[in-house]
C-alpha cells in the first residue's frame, strides 16, 4: 500500500502537464511543420494549399492588392521558376503569409523566429532571413540563385557547426537552441540539395552532409534527455501532505504553479512521468525519418523541377 501510495495516478500526471501546456512551459524541439511540408516532394502541393488558405480569408479588393505586391517583386511573368521546390517553396511560402498580414493588418508571428529563433540568439536566423529574402528577386536568375545559395550554404554550415558545438562541448544546451539547430539544419540540407538541382555543387555532398546531421542529431537527443532529467522538477508550496499547490519546473526560468491535489511522496514519480511525456511530444521519430528519408529520396528530390504560377486579375493558381 505504501508504494501504491507514492505512485501518482494517471489522472494526476495529466492534470499536472495540462497545467504546463497552458503556461506555454512545455519544451518543443519538434520539426516545424511549414519547414517539413515546404522541404518534402509534396511541397508545391503544399504551397497551393497555403495560398488557398489565403484566397479564402481575403476580399477581392486585398487579393487585388497581394497581386499588385506580387507583380512589383516578379514582375509580370506569373511562372516562378523553382517556385514550387524546397527552399524556394519556403521563401514563397513565408513572403505569401507576410505579405498576406500585412494586407489584412495583422500582426502574425515572424516566421523566420517562428522557425529559426531571434535573429540575436545566433547566426542561423539572420542568415535564413537573409537568403530567403533575397530568393523571390533572384527566381529566374538561374546563376545568380546558384551562386547566391552557395554563399549562404557556406555561412549557415560554419554557424550550425557553431552551435552544435556550443551545445555538445560547451554544454550550453537549452530546448530553444536544440530546435533551432534542428530546424537550420534540416534547412541547410535542402539548400545543398537546391545547390545540386542547379548543378553548383557535387551530387555527394549532400548525401555526406546528410549523414554529419542524422549523426549529430542522434548526439544532441541523447543530451536533451539528460539535460530534461537534470531540469524537470515538481515542487510542492505546502509543507505538510496532502500536497494542495505546487510548481512545474521544466528549465530555468520556466515554470507554473498547479493546485493539483497529491501525496508529497509522488513528486518524483510525477517527475519521471512529466520527463515521459514531454519526450513523448517531441515526436522524435518524425524528425530521424526527414534526415533519413532526404537519403533514399535524394535522386527524385533534385530532380524536383515545379514551377508555381501565380496569380493573376484575382484568379486562383493553377
Amino acid at each position: 500500500m505504501g508504494n501504491n501510495a507514492c505512485s501518482p495516478s494517471p489522472e494526476t500526471v495529466d492534470s499536472i502537464f495540462w497545467a504546463g501546456q497552458a503556461g506555454g512551459i512545455i519544451p518543443d524541439i519538434t520539426l516545424d511543420r511549414t519547414l517539413s511540408n515546404c522541404l518534402s516532394l509534396n511541397s508545391s502541393f503544399a504551397l497551393n494549399v497555403q495560398y488557398a488558405a489565403i484566397q479564402r480569408h481575403l476580399s477581392r479588393e486585398q487579393l487585388a492588392l497581394l497581386d499588385n505586391n506580387l507583380t512589383s517583386i516578379f514582375g509580370q511573368s506569373t511562372k516562378v521558376s523553382y517556385g514550387g521546390v524546397g527552399v524556394v517553396a519556403l521563401a514563397l511560402s513565408f513572403l505569401l503569409e507576410t505579405l498576406a498580414a500585412s494586407i489584412v493588418g495583422q500582426t502574425s508571428g515572424d516566421p523566420y523566429q517562428r522557425i529559426f529563433g531571434p535573429d540575436n540568439s545566433s547566426e542561423i536566423s539572420s542568415i535564413a532571413r537573409e537568403y530567403l529574402g533575397q530568393v523571390p528577386w533572384t527566381v529566374h536568375d538561374d546563376e545568380g540563385m546558384a551562386e547566391m545559395t552557395e554563399i549562404y550554404d557556406q555561412k549557415l554550415k560554419h554557424a550550425l557547426i557553431e552551435l552544435y558545438e556550443n551545445m555538445t562541448i560547451d554544454h550550453h544546451l537549452n530546448t530553444a537552441a536544440i530546435k533551432q539547430w534542428i530546424n537550420g539544419a534540416a534547412f541547410h540540407l535542402h539548400m545543398r540539395i537546391h545547390g545540386i538541382r542547379l548543378m553548383s555543387v557535387p551530387k555527394g555532398s549532400a548525401e555526406s552532409l546528410r549523414l554529419s546531421y542524422r549523426t549529430g542529431l542522434g548526439r544532441i537527443l541523447q543530451l536533451y534527455a539528460g539535460y530534461l532529467r537534470r531540469n524537470v522538477k515538481e515542487r510542492s508550496t505546502t509543507p505538510s501532505p496532502p500536497v494542495k499547490a505546487g510548481f512545474l519546473i521544466t528549465e530555468p526560468n520556466k515554470k507554473v504553479r498547479h493546485r493539483v491535489v497529491h501525496n508529497p511522496c509522488q513528486s518524483q514519480g510525477i517527475t519521471n512521468a512529466i520527463i515521459a511525456r514531454i519526450l513523448a511530444a517531441q515526436n522524435i521519430r518524425a524528425t530521424e525519418t526527414f534526415f533519413e528519408e532526404a537519403g533514399r529520396k535524394i535522386d527524385k528530390l533534385v530532380r524536383q523541377r515545379e514551377h508555381f504560377e501565380l496569380p493573376t486579375g484575382n484568379s486562383s493558381y493553377s
